[in-house]
């Protein structure tokens, strides 16, 4: 884990919580995400998983789901989808969180399924 990843885990989660006045200046962490996910999903996966561990609650979780994990599965969900699997059975809070992936039109129907597989309850 690099210290970089760690600044934007922590950052992306700070936007989330953030009320509306401070939420543009932790804006850039979404866009800096967003882009690991599209050009470098190794590096996203990995401030993914620090993002998860950091914070566990519900609707941290579920934006994470959501959002990155989500935009992940769409954009290389075959590549991922061995990894996600096997969190999802050595990680109870990874598992939670597949709950609240949606997706369903975006995400190759194959991967969808297997994913909702492992995944824990919606929520």
């Amino acid at each position: 884990m690099s210290a970089e990843h760690q600044l934007l885990a922590e950052n992306w989660i700070k936007l989330q919580k953030a009320p509306k006045p401070e939420k543009d200046a932790l804006f850039p962490a979404f866009g800096e995400l967003y882009d690991l996910v599209c050009d470098n999903p190794e590096e996203a996966w990995k401030v993914i998983e620090i993002m998860w561990n950091l914070d566990s609650s519900d609707p941290i979780l579920a934006n994470i789901a959501a959002g990155p994990v989500e935009d992940l599965l769409c954009r290389h969900g075959e590549k991922f989808i061995d990894r996600i699997e096997a969190t999802a059975k050595n990680d109870k809070i990874f598992k939670r969180l597949l709950g609240a992936v949606w997706g369903k039109n975006r995400m190759p129907p194959d991967v969808y399924a297997r994913m909702k597989a492992v995944a824990g309850e919606d929520f």
